[in-house]
C-alpha cells in the first residue's frame, strides 16, 4: 500500500514545494491509514491533523473527536479541529445532509490553506470511493467531464494519495500494524443512496458480473480524468474560435461551430454551460445534444431551457444566459409628456418625452437623435409598452406598413434583444384603437414627422436613468 501510494503523489506531484501537509482525519479507517502511510514515506515533512466534527451523531460525533484529538497527541502532531452544525446548514441552504458536510469540511481546508497554516490538505479517497462516485455518477446521467469523478488534485490544494488503493488494501494495513480506527454507523445507513450502491449494488455486479468492477470502475475514471486534461487544452482553441462574451451572457458563434466533430461541439457547449460567468453548473447529456440541435438547425430560431439558463438562437448566435425574474415581463405604462417613464424588465432605461416649441421664423433643427413627432398630430392618449405580436407599423421613410417583427428580422435584431422592446402608442379616447407612434431603433411613424407648418414638437429619447435627469 505504501508503494501505491508513493507512485500516486510522484505521478501528480502532489507535494511539490508545499512543506506543511495537513491529513483530514475522521477518524474512519481511511483517514487513519493515510495518516500513518505519510508519516512512514515523508519522515521529514511537518504533518498536522485536521477533523471537522458535524455534530451529527451526537456523543458518537464527539467520541470521533477525542479519538483525534488522542490520536493526534499520541503521534505529537499539531490539531487543527472545527465544530460544525451540519444539519443547520443543510437546512439553511437546502442541501442534502451529504452535500452540506462536504462544504463546510472543504471551507474549513481552503479557510486553513489560505492563512497559510497548511500548505496542502490530503484526503483519503480510495479506489473503492472512485468507483463508487463513478457508478453513482453513471446512474445520474454524467457524461464528459462528469466521468473523472474524484480528481487526485484538487484546487486550491486539495490532494489525494490513495486513490490507487482499494478499501480492503487499507483494512489489511491497518490490521498488520495493530493500528486502531473508529467505525462510524451512519456509512451503514441505508437512507442514504452512496450507502445502498456500496452495499448492495457493487456486491451485486462484482458477484453477478465482474468480480473485478472496482478496478474497471475506478480504471474508467482515470481514464476520463486524463481525457479531460486534453480537453482542457483544446478547448482554449476552440474556445477562442466560437464563444464571446456578452455583457450578461456568453455568445456562441453558429458558423464555426457547426463544423466541429460532435464530440468537439459536445465539450464545447459543456465548457460554456459550467462557465463561472453563467453560474449553472452541470448540464445532461440530454441537454447537451438540445444545444447541439440549435446548432445544426437551419431554421436560425430556436430556444432550449437548461437548469438555471435560457439558451436561445437568434440568427447566427446562440445566447447562454441565466434566467433571471422578470426577464419576460409585460408593461403598458402612461407615458409623462413631459418627463421619464420608467421601463421595467432588463436594463435600466426610460423614456425621455420633450415638448419643444418651434417660431413661426425658423426651420426645424433636431440637434440630438430624438425622435421628432409633431405634437399637434398625434392623439393625446399616449402610453409606452412592450412590442407584441402582430403590431405593426410604417416608420418614417419606408413605403408601406409592416409588421414589427419583419423589421426585426429584416433588421437582424435578435431574439434575446427583442425582450421588453419599447412601443409608444397614442389613442384619442381609453375606448379607442391604438396607433404605435414610435418604436425602438426604428424611429417615428410615417405621417406624424414635424414639418414647416409644426410649431410644437414631442422629442422622444430612451436613454439610461443616469443621462434621463440630464435630459429632462
Amino acid at each position: 500500500m505504501l508503494a501505491t501510494i508513493a507512485r500516486r503523489i510522484e505521478r501528480d506531484d502532489m507535494l511539490a514545494g508545499r512543506q506543511r501537509v495537513g491529513v483530514a482525519v475522521s477518524g474512519g479507517a481511511d483517514s487513519v491509514a493515510l495518516l500513518h502511510a505519510l508519516r512512514e514515506l515523508c519522515p521529514d515533512r511537518p504533518l498536522s491533523v485536521i477533523h471537522v466534527n458535524h455534530s451529527l451523531r451526537g456523543a458518537e460525533s464527539d467520541l470521533d473527536e477525542e479519538f483525534v484529538r488522542g490520536l493526534a497527541g499520541q503521534l505529537r502532531l499539531r490539531l487543527f479541529c472545527r465544530r460544525e452544525d451540519v444539519a443547520e446548514a443543510a437546512r439553511s441552504a437546502g442541501w442534502n445532509i451529504e452535500e452540506a458536510g462536504r462544504r463546510c469540511r472543504y471551507e474549513y481546508f481552503r479557510r486553513l490553506i489560505e492563512d497559510q497554516a497548511v500548505g496542502v490538505v490530503a484526503t483519503a479517497h480510495t479506489r473503492s470511493d472512485q468507483a463508487e462516485t463513478l457508478l453513482f455518477r453513471l446512474l445520474r446521467g454524467a457524461a464528459g467531464n462528469g466521468l473523472g469523478a474524484i480528481r487526485p488534485v484538487r484546487e486550491p490544494g486539495i490532494v489525494r494519495p490513495m486513490l490507487d488503493v482499494s478499501r480492503e488494501e487499507v483494512l489489511a494495513y491497518l490490521r498488520s500494524s495493530g493500528i486502531a480506527w473508529r467505525e462510524d454507523a451512519s456509512n451503514a445507513d441505508p437512507r442514504f443512496a452512496r450507502n445502498r450502491l456500496r452495499q448492495s449494488l457493487l456486491p451485486m455486479l462484482a458477484r453477478d458480473w465482474n468480480p473485478n468492477i472496482e478496478s474497471i470502475l475506478a480504471n474508467t475514471a482515470d481514464w476520463a480524468m486524463e481525457e479531460g486534461r486534453f480537453w482542457r487544452h483544446r478547448l482554449r482553441a476552440l474556445l477562442d474560435r466560437c464563444v464571446r462574451e456578452g455583457p450578461d451572457a456568453v455568445l456562441l458563434d453558429v458558423a464555426p461551430a457547426r463544423d466541429l466533430l460532435p464530440a468537439e461541439q459536445r465539450r464545447l457547449v459543456d465548457a460554456i454551460v459550467r462557465s463561472p460567468r453563467l453560474g449553472a453548473g452541470a448540464a445532461s447529456f440530454g441537454h447537451i445534444e438540445a444545444v447541439r440541435a440549435l446548432i445544426a438547425s437551419q431554421a436560425g430560431t430556436g430556444s432550449v431551457d437548461l437548469p438555471g439558463l435560457r439558451v436561445e438562437r437568434s440568427f447566427r448566435t446562440i445566447r447562454f444566459a441565466a434566467r433571471r425574474a422578470g426577464e419576460h415581463c409585460a408593461y403598458d405604462l402612461p407615458l409623462s409628456v413631459p418627463g421619464s417613464t420608467a421601463l421595467p424588465g432588463r436594463g435600466d432605461g426610460v423614456i425621455c418625452a420633450r415638448l419643444l416649441t418651434v417660431p413661426a421664423t425658423q426651420g426645424l433643427y433636431n440637434e440630438t437623435d430624438s425622435a421628432l413627432l409633431d405634437w399637434d398630430r398625434i392623439p393625446r392618449l399616449l402610453r409606452v409598452r412592450n412590442w407584441r405580436a402582430g403590431d405593426r407599423y410604417r416608420p418614417v421613410g419606408r413605403g408601406s406598413s409592416r409588421k414589427i417583427k419583419e423589421l426585426f428580422r429584416r433588421a437582424q435584431v435578435s431574439a434575446w434583444r427583442r425582450t421588453g422592446w419599447p412601443v409608444v402608442t397614442a389613442a384619442d379616447t381609453p375606448d379607442s384603437r391604438e396607433q404605435i407612434v414610435w418604436a425602438r431603433e426604428f424611429g417615428a411613424a410615417h405621417g406624424l414627422s414635424p414639418s414647416a407648418a409644426t410649431r410644437r414638437v414631442l422629442a422622444l429619447d430612451e436613454l439610461g436613468l443616469s443621462d434621463a435627469a440630464r435630459v429632462s
